[in-house]
């Protein structure tokens, strides 16, 4: 499919994902608001990322500034769920900022490389986190509580792009040109699962009565 097409299909689900957090504002717990906010940030990054590539030539700062960014947004909603990891989970944000900073000035220069080491290093600390953040819903929930009072969609969804991501950038450069089509249709629908995951989210979040226990 057109790589532009698929742009503008990512930034439609990315809006209507914001319009529904902002009509179910009300109902979205903590958690809810910090991804609701980064949707925001997510666009932005979205937007620039053609418009550097196409009037600059060279789109690798978005990367450089934006991913660290965004694992900030993503860890601190995810830590707000957390009793138990949620320091360990906090402590990782200034580390991650730090590594991409000694990256850029080090390794992998923001005006003549993407910050691969970078990205696959969040993907990693992603996968991790979300996979003990599931661990620790089914643990401490009901499926209805899972599902309705917390952030198990997006959970999935961040699993799901941040495996993508890390195979995506492991295998493209030892792909032919067709195979890298291949890959970058994939990372493109792993990114419309993801976005599409707030929406779901939002949309199946119910406000937790007080009677239940509050933290995960």
């Amino acid at each position: 499919m057109d790589l532009m097409i698929l742009t503008f299909i990512k930034f439609a689900i990315i809006i209507v994902a914001i319009i529904i957090g902002l009509f179910r504002h009300a109902t979205l717990n903590e958690a809810n608001r910090i991804f609701w906010l980064f949707l925001f940030v997510a666009l932005a990054g979205e937007i620039l990322d053609p418009l550097l590539a196409r009037y600059f030539r060279n789109n690798f700062p978005i990367y450089h500034v934006f991913r660290p960014l965004y694992y900030t947004f993503l860890t601190l909603a995810i830590s707000n769920e957390m009793k138990r990891l949620k320091t360990i989970y906090i402590i990782s944000i200034p580390l991650v900022i730090i590594a991409a900073f000694l990256n850029a000035k080090f390794m992998q220069p923001p005006d003549i490389a993407l910050n691969t080491i970078i990205i696959n290093l969040i993907s990693v600390l992603l996968i991790l986190q979300v996979l003990f953040y599931i661990a620790i819903l089914f643990e401490e929930h009901s499926w209805e509580e899972t599902m309705h009072y917390h952030s198990f969609w997006i959970a999935i969804a961040i699993l799901i792009h941040s495996i993508a991501s890390f195979l995506s950038l492991g295998i493209h450069n030892f792909l032919d040109d067709e195979g890298q089509d291949v890959v970058v249709n994939v990372q493109a629908f792993s990114e419309f699962i993801f976005y599409g995951s707030f929406s779901l989210n939002f949309m199946l979040q119910k406000t937790k009565p007080v009677s239940l226990n509050s933290a995960t």
